[in-house]
C-alpha cells in the first residue's frame, strides 16, 4: 500500500494497489521518516479502517487527530465484534458516534463523573443481544485502559449499535431531520452563533440531537429519576443549560414529551462542547 496523507505519526491514509480503495491504517510509528508517496510498513499495522461513505470518512480523519490511537482502537475492536456477534452490517457513522462516546467516558471516568442510563432497563430487555456486546466492551476496556465502567456504559454502547443498524422509516427520519434542525436553530439564535458544519464537536451535537429526536419521535420517555449532576451543570454551564431549557419548552409544547433532569445534562454538555468550540476557533483568530 502506498500512503497518500500522513496525520499523525501513527495514523496514515493509503491506496491498496490492488483494489485502489483508500484505508485508514494505525500503527505505532507508522509514518515515522515517511512521506505521502512511500509504502507502508506493513510490519507496523494495528488497525486498518475502510470506510465507504466519503463524508464520514473525512469526519473521521478529523476525529483521529483529536482522540488517543487506544481509544480508536477499543472502538475499531468493538465495532468488529459486534458485527461477528450480531452478525449485521453497520452504517459508517458508528466509527465516529462510537468512537467518540467511547472517549468521551473513558474521560469522564477519569474524573469521577459516571452518568445514569435512564434506558438500561429497557436495554437489557429489548435490546439483549447488543447489551451483551456492550458488556463485552466494558471489559475490554478494562483490560486495555483499566478503568472499570458502570453497567450504564454497556447500555449506551448497545444503543449506538441498534442505533447504526437501524432502519427508520420515511416519515420518521423526515420528523427527526426537522426536529434537529428546530432545535439547532433554538441554539444558533440563543448564542447568536454559525455552526461550523465541518467541526467534530457539531457532528457530537447532531448525533446526540438524533437520538433525541427518535425519542420524541417515538414517544419513547424517560423514567422520572433525580440527577446529581444538575446542579453542578446549572451552576458551571449557566448558558448552555438556559438553552437546553428553551429547548424543553419548545419540545414539550410542540410534541408533548416530557424532558426530565437527564436529558437537560445531556443536551447542556453537548451545547457547551460546541460553544467552546466555535468561541475557541474565533478567538484563535484573532490571536
Amino acid at each position: 500500500m502506498i500512503i497518500k496523507r500522513i496525520l499523525n505519526n501513527n495514523v496514515v491514509t493509503a491506496i491498496d494497489e490492488k483494489s485502489k480503495r483508500e484505508k485508514v491504517i494505525m500503527g505505532r510509528g507508522i509514518a515515522f521518516q515517511k512521506r505521502n508517496g512511500d509504502m507502508v510498513d506493513v510490519l507496523k499495522i494495528e488497525k486498518v479502517f475502510i470506510l465507504e461513505n466519503k463524508i464520514e470518512n473525512e469526519k473521521f480523519l478529523k476525529l483521529i487527530n483529536e482522540i488517543p490511537m487506544e481509544h480508536i482502537k477499543l472502538s475499531e475492536t468493538i465495532i468488529s465484534y459486534g458485527k461477528e456477534k450480531l452478525n449485521t452490517q453497520f452504517d459508517d457513522h458508528i466509527y465516529i458516534a462510537l468512537t467518540d462516546h467511547i472517549d468521551f467516558a473513558i474521560k469522564r471516568y477519569k474524573e469521577g463523573i459516571s452518568l445514569k442510563n435512564q434506558l438500561l432497563w429497557e436495554i437489557q430487555r429489548i435490546h439483549k443481544k447488543e447489551y451483551e456486546v456492550g458488556l463485552w466492551a466494558l471489559d475490554c476496556i478494562e483490560d486495555e485502559i483499566g478503568i472499570k465502567m458502570d453497567l450504564d456504559e454497556a447500555g449506551y454502547i448497545a444503543l449506538h449499535l441498534v442505533d447504526a443498524a437501524l432502519n427508520q422509516s420515511m416519515d420518521n427520519t423526515i420528523n427527526i431531520i426537522s426536529i434537529v434542525q428546530e432545535i439547532l436553530n433554538i441554539i444558533k439564535y440563543f448564542f447568536n452563533i454559525e455552526f461550523d458544519e465541518n467541526d467534530i464537536s457539531y457532528d457530537r451535537l447532531v448525533t446526540h440531537l438524533k437520538y433525541f429526536s427518535q425519542r420524541v419521535i417515538s414517544n419513547n420517555r424517560l423514567p422520572e429519576d433525580s440527577n446529581e449532576f444538575l446542579k453542578m451543570v446549572e451552576i458551571n454551564y449557566h448558558k448552555p443549560y438556559t438553552c437546553a431549557l428553551k429547548i424543553k419548552i419548545f419540545i414539550e409544547k410542540n410534541y408533548y414529551y416530557t424532558i426530565n433532569d437527564g436529558e437537560i445534562v445531556y443536551l447542556s454538555l453537548h451545547i457547551q462542547r460546541v460553544i467552546s468550540s466555535i468561541r475557541y476557533k474565533i478567538s484563535s483568530k484573532e490571536l
